[in-house]
């Protein structure tokens, strides 16, 4: 075989399986992944090659196996428009025989002749010797009867002859909206890990969430929000990153407000440990501690909440009923919660034995009931922050590679495989995100059964979410076991499909969608945003420049100063971020020079422009944020979202990208009850909410 056969093969076979064997950076150049990345990530997906010399009988096998599928295992409509889908018949068949049959999700069904709903063949395929025929199916024509949004099951079956046997094949059929539209409004950004009061245990909790949501309805906002809010793992080696939690299907038991909660006061044990001199001293020290203390916080909420749960199960009561018919309605937390209880038995380096442990006969695993209250009064007390005012939640685009999400559900995630971002203007080293990537092929295979679960769980309780990475609903960059990552790839999904799947789960939530669309995205990527109505996300820090320092943003975004991952305003008004990056080695010391004098110039720009380059500098920081984010109120943004902690002067962020020291830890300098007292802040607020509606203030 020569050897451009075989590189030819491999493109090919690249290109059929997903795989971008080529990218371009944010700059233009081209970058080529090189043959072993390549051969590495097509093995990860289930293709049956070891070198590169078997690509080509790969290839064709492949196509083979494609072209002999009756169905699509996904197809999509859209309710506002003509669609097709296709159906594929060996030729020679008798296809005027074969019927079709949609299975509604109502439990309704449509049946008829295959050939009555479609027109001329579309293609003749010889494969391998084997003739295939193509056939296309029309939906909701124009005076037609329009297919219902919802998962359907499309069937096509066909009665055997004397050459071919009986053919029968059913896939899911996605018929979706776009994305629930959003009216004019604003609201705050709070991390829940860092949200204060006077008597916390060290960190927010969900009761706290409601009361910030009462505050800032009051002043006329629509939302409030934080980070994700999912289960991460809080024992050594605690990892506290919202953006690899154990499961995006569970809740997170660290935010409960035990004193919330009707056990506790029937619990004497609970009781007797929350008034003991020891415990009191503990939550006063992770009370005054500057930074979040994972371990020690989860342990004292734990050591309340368990004896609080044995007294909700030792006797029977309308909660008792309530609690069991959540279980009932949710089998997923049922298993979150045996593989919690099962870590807790074998321990988190035993994460690989859980499966084998709870096929084990015997007694239920000691503190299951712990974990199952757990997520029975963190939906509880979650819904009730949703009552207050609607929530703004955040999706991560992965979760972590030992959590419950890749034993819950294999199949969806691609093994040997992590996801993160090429190498780029901020990051030369490129970014592993050290999470396994959902498997383009079987999440498919699978009707989408866990992306599903995982839209539907966060628009449970929020009415906006903002998916993170929105780009990875078309493509995601991956690096095969044993690489970094200047060594990957980008791998392709279905996108019509994925941006459908969240469309109708976004039109069933009522959750209004936003893209995490910060840098370099492909123009496919915002064109389906647009059609979907999904915000696009617009920060200032990116779009405000020396020559155009007070930009105009968008209608169809969400616009905020800055976001979780860049510096705050005030440190990067003043350039303090140039100088932790030249002192992490991210620039060089004529690199940090340059960069400073860009800084300067801009900051002279904006200054002037917010006619606030005469004051002293701390007068001139305040007065420059408090003019961007008046700005950005009177704008043409659908939405505005506040950081709380800006508006209290922090400078430092909650997270470095790239580093791990003290990220996600960061407490909230004022108390909740310091900051409703804040007459200057609540004017600042009712400013911005005034502007929204089109008034001066």
């Amino acid at each position: 075989m020569t050897t451009s056969r075989v590189a030819e093969g491999l493109k090919d076979l690249a290109t059929l399986c997903g795989v971008q064997r080529a990218y371009r950076d944010d700059e233009g150049t081209e970058h080529v992944a090189n043959d072993d990345v390549v051969l590495a990530l097509l093995r990860a997906l289930g293709v049956p090659l070891d070198r590169a010399a078997d690509a080509p009988d790969a290839l064709r096998a492949r196509r083979l196996a494609d072209a002999r599928r009756m169905l699509e295992p996904v197809s999509v409509l859209r309710v506002d428009r003509p669609g097709t889908i296709t159906v594929t018949l060996p030729k020679g068949s008798r296809a005027s025989e074969a019927w079709l049959t949609i299975h509604l999700e109502d439990g309704t069904t449509r049946r008829e002749r295959l050939l009555t709903q479609t027109s001329t063949v579309l293609t003749n395929r010889v494969l391998g010797g084997d003739h295939f025929e193509r056939y296309r199916v029309a939906f909701n024509e124009e005076g037609g009867e329009k297919m219902p949004l919802g998962y359907h099951e499309v069937r096509v079956e066909l009665a055997g002859s004397t050459k071919h046997a009986s053919l029968f094949a059913s896939a899911l059929l996605v018929s979706a909206p776009a994305c629930r539209q959003v009216t004019r409004g604003w609201g705050v950004f709070m991390p829940l890990h860092a949200l204060r009061n006077d008597e916390d245990w060290g960190v927010g909790s969900y009761s706290d969430l409601t009361k910030l949501g009462e505050w800032v309805a009051s002043m006329g906002g629509s939302m409030v929000g934080g980070l994700p809010l999912y289960p991460g793992y809080l024992d050594p080696p605690v990892d506290p990153s919202p953006y690899r939690p154990v499961s995006r299907l569970a809740y997170n038991e660290l935010y409960i407000d035990p004193v919330a909660l009707p056990e506790l006061a029937l619990s004497r044990e609970a009781c007797a440990r929350m008034g003991s001199a020891n415990f009191v001293d503990r939550v006063r020290a992770v009370h005054c501690a500057s930074l979040v203390e994972y371990e020690e916080v989860s342990h004292l909420r734990r050591e309340v909440l368990e004896p609080m749960a044995d007294t909700l199960f030792a006797s029977t009561s309308p909660r008792r009923d309530e609690f069991h018919a959540f279980l009932v309605e949710h089998p997923e937390l049922v298993a979150y919660a045996h593989f919690r209880a099962t870590l807790d038995r074998v321990g988190r380096d035993r994460v690989g034995d859980v499966a084998a442990a709870l096929r084990d006969e015997g007694a239920p695993e000691p503190t299951l009931g712990y974990h199952l209250y757990c997520q029975w009064a963190a939906n509880q007390q979650l819904a009730a922050a949703g009552d207050a005012l609607a929530l703004y939640a955040d999706l991560p685009v992965g979760v972590h590679p030992d959590g419950f999400d890749p034993y819950w559900s294999p199949r969806s995630f691609l093994p040997g495989v992590r996801g993160g971002a090429p190498p780029d203007q901020f990051f030369r080293e490129g970014q592993d995100w050290g999470f396994p990537p959902l498997h383009p092929d079987q999440i498919r295979d699978d009707g989408y059964r866990y992306f599903v679960a995982v839209l539907a769980r966060v628009m449970r309780h929020a009415s906006y979410v903002r998916v993170d990475h929105v780009m990875g609903l078309q493509r995601l960059y991956m690096m095969p076991e044993g690489a970094d990552a200047q060594h990957g790839a980008y791998v392709t999904y279905r996108a019509d499909e994925m941006f459908a799947l969240v469309a109708l789960e976004s039109s069933r939530g009522g959750a209004v969608v936003i893209g995490e669309d910060l840098g370099t995205v492909a123009d496919e990527v915002h064109r389906r945003m647009t059609e979907d109505r999904m915000l696009r996300s617009w920060v200032f820090e990116f779009e405000s420049t020396r020559d155009e320092p007070l930009p105009a943003a968008g209608a169809e975004v969400l616009a905020s100063l800055t976001t979780h991952d860049t510096p705050r305003f005030s440190a990067y008004l003043w350039g303090k971020d140039v100088d932790e990056a030249e002192d992490a080695g991210q620039y060089t010391a004529d690199e940090a020079i340059t960069r400073r004098d860009e800084r300067t110039q801009y900051r002279t720009a904006l200054l002037e422009a917010l006619d606030a380059s005469t004051l002293p500098a701390l007068e001139a920081t305040i007065a420059a944020r408090q003019g961007c984010l008046a700005h950005l109120a009177a704008s043409d943004a659908k939405l505005v979202l506040v950081d709380l902690e800006e508006l209290w002067g922090e400078d430092q962020p909650q997270n470095r990208p790239g580093t791990s020291e003290g990220n996600w830890r960061g407490r909230g300098a004022l108390t909740l009850a310091e900051t409703c007292r804040d007459a200057v802040l609540r004017a600042e607020l009712e400013g911005v909410d005034q502007r929204r509606k089109g008034c001066e203030s």
